[in-house]
């Protein structure tokens, strides 16, 4: 059994633990940042499929006047009231209408899909939940701004590079303690014999307590 300890004179292991624990705190504000990024295509794919939804809706609407309008030219075209030119305008702009149904109904799926993607689901798991028509959710009426500083200290990606800067700083501090001697306290404590019946007797057991000195002098600078 073997057991050393390095006496920290020089601070390179207090800053190695430094520099360790801000790569821990780097890699949490990589989750973070992932978070937020996912939450926001969450919003905004949502969003988007209610809109698509909402227009949806309009056009079925505008379709409804479309077809009266267009019912009616007729009519004053029999009576002679208008051309069939007004007539062929009025059913080309309900055929237009008509042909923005299945664009949106495309945009909408798309984006529902989209939806179980990010969620980590099926692309059309959600389609069933989502067919009932929902209004589109409004933003807050208040969004509280704070001062320009905590609205940086609000992005993970800037607290994520703050500490890979300090995971640098720290990791200078090692380096600069490698250009000093290193002290440690070494310990080795074991058995050993020949026959087995003697394994644990006081005299097949050695030991060894003592002090060690590194110091990396024959190394470039």
């Amino acid at each position: 059994f073997d057991a050393g300890w390095e006496i920290d004179v020089f601070g390179g292991t207090r800053r190695a633990t430094e520099a360790a624990s801000a790569d821990i705190q780097v890699a949490e504000e990589d989750r973070n940042d992932v978070l937020i990024s996912l939450v926001a295509e969450v919003a905004r794919n949502y969003i988007d499929a209610r809109g698509h939804q909402h227009r949806i809706l309009i056009a079925n609407e505008n379709i409804a006047s479309q077809k009266e309008s267009v019912e009616l030219t007729r009519s004053r075209f029999d009576a002679g009231l208008t051309t069939e030119l007004d007539v062929s305008q009025a059913e080309a702009q309900l055929a237009t209408t008509r042909s923005q149904i299945p664009v949106l109904q495309i945009q909408r799926k798309r984006s529902i899909h989209r939806l179980g993607v990010l969620l980590g689901q099926s692309p059309g798991s959600l389609l069933e939940e989502l067919q009932a028509e929902k209004p589109i959710p409004s933003t807050p009426p208040d969004v509280p701004a704070g001062l320009p500083s905590e609205l940086l200290r609000r992005r993970p990606d800037i607290r994520r590079n703050e500490r890979q800067l300090a995971a640098a700083t720290a990791r200078i501090g090692v380096a600069t303690a490698d250009l000093f001697p290193r002290f440690s306290l070494t310990g080795t404590f074991g058995t050993q014999t020949h026959d087995m019946a003697y394994f644990l007797d006081n005299k097949s057991l050695f030991f060894s307590v003592g002090p060690s000195v590194s110091w990396p002098i024959f190394q470039g600078g």
